[in-house]
């Protein structure tokens, strides 16, 4: 459902990632530019949502940072209902995943009014394009940094996004069936 109530701005800014722990979703990428952010002195949050991947609990990219006392909590797996809170509380989220099929998690977060950060290729630039989201090269180190950094300093550009998810247009299950049907047995769309 979309957004109905006012988002209450947090006492800090929180980025939340979703998304389980494995090497592709390239949430190490994130913990990276936050740490540089953080030696900044940018104030700011990450919560993480999502399973233990496939290489285990040792390999978890943020261990460091909580060791370190910096701000991250790890909430592991959710409820739906928990998930779509925390998403629609966050200032932004982050999937700057190196492949995958779709990109769930960015459209979780357009469906809840949040702004993303994403990856610049692939089905998550498609789902980017019709608003609300940053693209970003998720091997540029700097470019994620920059564009952290940005969306945690420019309200503005921000609110832009969260202007832009609500012009979005909204899409139902029926309407994606109708084009499936019309690709299948017409060939256009």
């Amino acid at each position: 459902a979309a957004p109905t109530e006012q988002r209450i701005p947090n006492e800090r800014p929180v980025i939340v990632l979703v998304g389980t722990h494995d090497p592709h979703k390239n949430h190490a990428v994130t913990v990276h530019a936050a740490e540089r952010l953080w030696r900044e002195g940018l104030d700011f949050e990450l919560v993480f949502i999502g399973g233990v991947g496939f290489m285990g609990p040792e390999h978890l990219c943020f261990r460091e940072a909580v060791e370190a006392g910096r701000p991250v909590r790890n909430l592991g797996r959710v409820t739906d209902e928990r998930m779509t809170a925390e998403i629609r509380q966050a200032d932004f989220s982050v999937f700057l995943s190196l492949h995958e099929g779709y990109g769930l998690p960015v459209a979780e977060s357009l469906a809840c009014g949040t702004p993303v950060l994403t990856s610049n290729f692939g089905s998550l630039q498609e789902i980017a394009e019709a608003g609300g989201c940053v693209t970003v090269d998720p091997r540029d180190d700097d470019a994620v940094t920059a564009a952290i950094r940005t969306l945690l300093t420019d309200r503005e550009a921000l609110d832009d996004l969260r202007a832009a998810i609500a012009a979005r247009p909204q899409r139902t299950w029926d309407t994606y069936a109708a084009e499936l049907w019309a690709v299948a047995t017409e060939g256009t769309r």
